[in-house]
């Protein structure tokens, strides 16, 4: 009898052992794990698309696009003449001598003019250092026109150089590849307008020397006739 309850007990203990090795599954837990493995992916690609589009966000914003900006840098003076290489009109208003210099190939030009002109050395005839008022404001009305004939030239060349350096600047606006360089285009375009309007600044400085010259040469004329007209009192 004792023999048949052991025999029976360690048969019951065999089988509860067999049945703890048995696995279970609990299909809740289950669908839940897969929930959060699923969602948990999901941040991660969100995570990466975010990190991808920061870096090329960075890229687009920061670094260097003087390739880019650079080609528009010549538009305004390029290599031709400007006019902060033109010579010093206060000079000549100053009497001092005719100069050329900064305005390249239009000194021949002008001398063709001058000569042309068949104009004489001086008004009144005196000449070796011995001059008369009128014949300073003479001289200095006749440096004056070559100065400003040369600029002319110059300048009509220097505008057909900027208007094909305009025109193949335009074309390339709008060719940048992200928002740095579409920005540093800008800033350039900005650049070059300032510089041309400073080219502008200058024509009309000139244009006003030119004026006062002329008011000049009135009040050396109206000195002389004055001085002419003078007469000595009696003694």
């Amino acid at each position: 009898m004792n023999r048949g309850i052991g025999l029976t007990a360690a048969m019951c203990l065999l089988s509860c052992a067999a049945q703890a090795q048995v696995p279970v599954i609990d299909g809740a837990n289950l669908q839940k794990s897969t929930e959060i493995a699923n969602t948990t992916n999901d941040i991660l690609t969100a995570s990466r698309d975010i990190m991808q589009n920061t870096r090329a966000t960075l890229q687009a914003v920061t670094g260097d696009r003087t390739g880019q900006a650079g080609q528009l840098a010549s538009m305004a003076l390029g290599g031709g003449f400007s006019m902060g290489q033109a010579p010093s009109l206060g000079a000549l208003l100053s009497g001092g001598p005719l100069s050329f210099q900064g305005m390249g190939s239009s000194q021949g030009i002008v001398s063709q003019l001058i000569n042309g002109l068949q104009l004489v050395q001086s008004l009144s005839g005196l000449i070796n250092g011995q001059q008369t008022a009128n014949d300073q404001g003479y001289r200095n009305a006749v440096n004056m026109a070559a100065t400003m004939a040369g600029l002319v030239t110059s300048t009509q060349g220097a505008i057909q150089q900027r208007s094909q350096a305009f025109s193949s600047g335009g074309q390339q606006i709008g060719s940048a590849p992200d928002l740095k360089g579409s920005v540093d285009q800008n800033t350039m375009v900005q650049i070059q307008t300032g510089q041309t309007i400073n080219e502008l600044t200058g024509v009309v400085n000139n244009a006003v020397a030119a004026t006062n010259q002329q008011n000049l040469e009135r009040l050396q004329l109206l000195s002389s006739t004055a001085r002419a007209m003078s007469v000595a009192p009696a003694r």
